[in-house]
C-alpha cells in the first residue's frame, strides 16, 4: 500500500492552509496511464471522496487513493523533494 512520509504529510497540511481549503475536504490522488507506461498522478482536494478509495494516513493527514491507481502506487512512498521551483511531491520506492 502507498505510504505517506512525514514530510509529505506536513507539506499537504501546509498546502491546505495556504490555499484556504476547508478541513472537511479530502485529499485525493487520481491518475491516468500515459503512452510511455508512466502514471500521471493528480492531487486534488475534494468535498467528498468515494467510499471505495484506499486511505493512507500519516500524522493525522489522510490521503484517499483512487482504486484504479492503488496497485501501481502500492510499493512507493509519497514524499517531498526540493527543486529550483520549490517543493514537489514525488513517489519513491519503499525500503
Amino acid at each position: 500500500m502507498l505510504e505517506l512520509s512525514p514530510r509529505a504529510a506536513a507539506a499537504l497540511e501546509s498546502l491546505r492552509e495556504i490555499e484556504g481549503i476547508p478541513e472537511d475536504h479530502g485529499t485525493r490522488l487520481t491518475g491516468q496511464p500515459q503512452p510511455t507506461g508512466d502514471l500521471a498522478v493528480h492531487l486534488e482536494f475534494v468535498e467528498s471522496v468515494p467510499e471505495d478509495d484506499q486511505v493512507v494516513e500519516q500524522a493525522g493527514i489522510q490521503v484517499h487513493v483512487d482504486p484504479q491507481i492503488a496497485e501501481p502506487l502500492s510499493d512507493v512512498v509519497m514524499d517531498v523533494q526540493q527543486s529550483e521551483q520549490g517543493e514537489a511531491f514525488v513517489f519513491v520506492p519503499q525500503d
